[in-house]
């Protein structure tokens, strides 16, 4: 878990480097290269660049939870867990994985010798197709009930995560081209955008430690 630790505080990074870019091109009405190029600042990029900022925060959210996702079933593997010592939630999810995948029998029997019960979880999971543009706060519930961490969080500082659901509407809106970015980007202002990231940043590192806590004690079992 510590390599995602760190992917996540890159990502954070990233995130925190753009907005004080954003902030820097607020402040200003001209900037200049080294050549002393000048380039005017103007209100459509800035709106234009807050656009921006929507992908980089989900792709901070999908990201975290894909390959925690992942990182559990891995832990799974190492263990050698059979498939009737998962916990329910987890058995469903893995078989309609498996249906709705049309995950081959000889995947499913080409590792662990065949034995099914060991297999079929990795066999099933497919890491592109686990979320895939639909993560928002009801579906980090969810996949908190299949795997058996706590979806709580502080609310005072993470507000629960319920602008999720705003930035995975921003994000496909770009993706799909629905909307511009500087349509998207106009309908806050710079200090209300850093809130809602700080917030954002806030709710995934508290759901990460939640993962954490969930793949120490194994929460993925049966109880």
């Amino acid at each position: 878990m510590e390599n995602l630790l760190t992917e996540l505080e890159e990502r954070k990074n990233e995130l925190e480097g753009y907005l004080k870019l954003i902030e820097f091109l607020d402040s200003s009405k001209v900037i200049s290269n080294e050549k002393n190029i000048e380039f005017q600042v103007n209100n459509h990029l800035l709106k234009t660049s807050k656009g921006t900022v929507y992908l980089i925060l989900y792709n901070l959210i999908e990201s975290t939870m894909r390959e925690a996702v992942v990182k559990i079933h891995e832990k799974i593997s190492v263990a050698g867990v059979s498939f009737n010592n998962l916990r329910s939630e987890l058995q469903t999810k893995i078989i309609q994985r498996a249906k709705k995948n049309n995950t081959p029998l000889a995947t499913v029997l080409q590792d662990f010798a065949g034995d099914i019960s060991l297999n079929i979880h990795n066999a099933a999971l497919k890491k592109e197709k686990l979320f895939s543009g639909n993560i928002d706060r009801q579906e980090i519930k969810n996949t908190a009930s299949i795997y058996g961490f706590n979806d709580k969080t502080d609310y005072l500082k993470t507000r629960n995560g319920e602008h999720l659901t705003n930035i995975k509407e921003n994000r496909n809106d770009l993706a799909h081209g629905n909307k511009t970015f500087s349509e998207v980007g106009a309908t806050k202002s710079i200090t209300e955008l850093k809130k809602l990231c700080d917030e954002v940043i806030a709710f995934m590192y508290e759901i990460f430690d939640n993962i954490i806590d969930c793949v120490d004690s194994q929460k993925y079992l049966q109880a």
